[in-house]
């Protein structure tokens, strides 16, 4: 009997999937079946990733780390291109509205044919909310605010530099407002201490 080798999974980043003896292979397939030469495949794959790290896994994490660094900041959450609702101070609008007002675009990228599968998309996004509200409160800090109320705090702590200090420190700290802000790997607590700290020093030195 000749076993089809084209159901078999395999990591697609195997050098040589072939590893060990056919024909003990076509045997172990005959004896418990294809499904379960498979399921002991995708236990083998899923213990070894556990045990040897994939460099392309910790790429794709960095990478998502990275992402998540600019999109949980504030003033980088666009929902419309050319419009930020946190920056004008206006509440999004639910998920569900937000949701609504793409359909025609999100049914047309994701391939959505039906109404039926529209709603199953939709079901699968509003149960992944609870777990975005986890990965934004790691990154944000439960106790966020808003861009603008960020530009607002940042400013008022730069104007406690004194009127006895240079035009050239007022206007660094300006410039280190402005870099801050547009700075979305840092959290709003760290521009915080970073702009307190300033001011402090520059205080000191020119009370």
């Amino acid at each position: 009997m000749v076993v089809d080798r084209s159901n078999v999974k395999y990591s697609e980043e195997a050098d040589d999937p072939y590893a060990g003896d056919e024909a003990d292979e076509e045997k172990l397939i005959q004896e418990i079946g294809l499904e379960n030469v498979n399921s002991i495949v995708d236990g083998f794959l899923d213990a070894s990733s556990r045990v040897v790290h994939s460099p392309l896994d910790d790429a794709y994490l960095d990478a998502f780390h990275t992402n998540c660094l600019i999109e949980c900041e504030p003033e980088f959450l666009m929902g419309d291109f050319g419009t930020n609702p946190d920056i004008d101070d206006k509440q999004p609008i639910p998920l569900q509205d937000a949701l609504e007002k793409a359909k025609p675009f999100l049914m047309a990228y994701e391939g959505i044919q039906s109404q039926e599968e529209w709603e199953e998309a939709v079901k699968e996004a509003t149960e992944r909310v609870p777990l975005w509200e986890k990965v934004i409160d790691q990154y944000c800090g439960p106790d966020r605010i808003t861009a603008k109320k960020q530009q607002q705090e940042l400013e008022r702590v730069a104007k406690t530099i004194p009127n006895s200090a240079p035009a050239s420190v007022k206007q660094f700290a300006n410039r280190a407002v402005l870099s801050l802000q547009s700075n979305p790997g840092w959290g709003f607590d760290k521009k915080f201490q970073f702009m307190d700290k300033l001011a402090r020093e520059v205080s000191q030195q020119y009370s």
